[in-house]
């Protein structure tokens, strides 16, 4: 067996990784020890990798499991986790990966092909949230104890990108089985720390797992997730030292929380405004006014007005770190003159009125809905603004009873077959609930995913980026930065961008 052209990539990646991460040194001997206490906006739902619909259950997923490969803190690379090597068929049909050998669930017991035959079950089950992320994987089976083939339908490109995310977490079998309806609330994984207890609504606190596959890791004895709602009482938690480590940071208090002390992290390019236009409410079926819509967005003023600069005019439906991304596909850009024409060819000359959808305590998204709102009025739509309670919001959405979501997308891995598979494939999820077919994009993300050939899959895939801006079935705003903060006593903490806080890494200085 040999590894196909498409993959070759991401393993010499990964290896040179490996290679460059041992022959760098800390530049101070890791401390072990002490209570690391993170606040974020909000609590968890799950930590069931299978049901999981919100970023903070995600990312806490992604700290007490591992995967077969793990995503680059940069966010470009796929590396080794619980795989230590794969190899995929000539015919890009099957793929070994041999489990690297020692490794413990954090209750001492071992991981076995069975319980990763389990977890990836579960995981490519199209049932399931994410099913869509591993749609061309037919089975999972045991070749031997160390090792496991998946068998796919046609050659999948996104392979290995897709096993990075949250959703491909491999857990214990047999406590998957015993906890049964509850096994959401009693997770056993082979990550770096372990759940201790869980106070819904207030905190989540984690503890090292003694079990650890990594020699000497974690440092820290404890992680504690505290919920705290309010983006001042953040700030001003890690400004008096009550927390080392804040998410969300609003990029209006950036300054301030650098100013009082605080690191300032990034990632960047991984985030992209992002508008879901439901086309079951006219005229909005029609591509004229939709696109009227999005010639009306006046890109700069969000980015420097709502965003402080912390934002750039998007130039595409993907994010820019996201691979075979093309800003030269005819972008859309903040055009009165071209909305009005496209209004006047539309099924509306005269105008309409609709309604955008705004999560209530979102004041970016507010805000971006304002600038909006008051250039549609002078092209000739009215837009209404509702502020529903976020839980309302996230469930009108799911049922399609809506008509503009105003939100955001990051994108889980480096390759766009996430966005573009779930939004213009509209088997999925109706393409993420917009009603948008077309079936000359749907067969060219089917062709993008089974391409193994780089220069063929950038090809394919600006011009799916083309068709987006000729039909408007999503709109983009701006680039967004994801923002967290620390205090100055924190090492090592590196957030790459599917929001793993790689905290097997992180350590407290004093």
């Amino acid at each position: 067996m040999r590894r196909s052209a498409g993959l070759e990539k991401w393993w010499i990646a990964g290896a040179l990784a490996v290679l460059l991460a041992a022959g760098s040194a800390q530049a101070q001997d890791p401390v072990k020890g002490g209570s690391l206490v993170v606040a974020r906006v909000a609590d968890i739902f799950t930590f069931d990798p299978y049901n999981t619909q919100d970023d903070r259950s995600i990312f806490t997923e992604l700290t007490l499991y591992d995967r077969l490969v793990k995503l680059s803190p940069d966010g470009k690379k796929v590396e080794p986790e619980l795989a230590t090597a794969w190899t995929v068929a000539p015919d890009g049909l099957t793929a070994d990966f041999t489990l690297r050998d020692g490794v413990k669930f954090s209750d001492g017991s071992p991981l076995t092909a069975e319980d990763v035959v389990f977890s990836l079950s579960r995981a490519i089950d199209q049932k399931g949230s994410w099913g869509f992320l591993f749609q061309p994987v037919k089975s999972v089976a045991k070749v031997d104890d160390k090792t496991v083939r998946l068998t796919m339908s046609e050659p999948f490109a996104p392979l290995l990108p897709a096993l990075s995310t949250f959703a491909a977490s491999i857990y214990q079998k047999a406590n998957f089985e015993k906890q049964g309806d509850e096994a959401g609330e009693h997770p056993l994984g082979t990550g770096a720390f372990m759940l201790d207890h869980w106070d819904k609504g207030q905190q989540v606190v984690l503890k090292r797992n003694p079990n650890y596959w990594q020699e000497g890791k974690p440092y820290l004895d404890e992680v504690i997730f505290r919920t705290v709602g309010d983006d001042n009482a953040r700030a001003l938690q890690l400004a008096s030292g009550e927390v080392q480590l804040i998410t969300d940071v609003p990029v209006s208090l950036a300054d301030q929380v650098a100013g009082q002390g605080g690191n300032v992290a990034t990632v960047k390019g991984s985030a992209v405004g992002f508008i879901t236009i439901n086309e079951k409410v006219k005229p909005l079926d029609d591509a004229a006014a939709r696109c009227a819509l999005a010639y009306a967005i006046d890109r700069d003023a969000i980015a420097k007005t709502v965003h402080f600069g912390r934002a750039t005019p998007a130039k595409s439906l993907l994010p820019s770190s996201t691979f075979y991304y093309d800003s030269n596909t005819d972008p859309i850009g903040f055009n009165l003159d071209k909305a009005k024409e496209l209004l006047a060819k539309s099924s509306a000359p005269q105008g309409f009125e609709l309604t955008a959808q705004v999560p209530s305590g979102d004041s970016a998204n507010l805000a971006t809905a304002q600038i909006w709102a008051a250039a549609l009025a002078q092209v000739g739509v009215t837009m209404k603004i509702e502020q529903l309670e976020a839980t309302t919001a996230q469930d009108r959405y799911n049922s399609e009873n809506y008509t503009l979501r105003i939100s955001g997308w990051t994108n889980d891995t480096p390759d766009p077959d996430e966005l573009m598979g779930v939004a213009l494939d509209y088997e999925p999820q109706n393409g993420l609930h917009s009603s948008y077919r077309s079936d000359e994009a749907r067969n060219l993300v089917l062709a993008a995913r089974k391409e193994t050939d780089d220069a063929k899959r950038q090809k394919l895939y600006s011009e799916l980026q083309r068709i987006v801006n000729r039909d408007c079935p999503f709109i983009y705003t701006v680039e967004q930065d994801r923002i967290y903060a620390t205090a100055p006593e924190v090492v090592g903490f590196q957030p790459n961008s599917q929001g793993k806080y790689n905290l097997e890494t992180v350590y407290l200085s004093k």
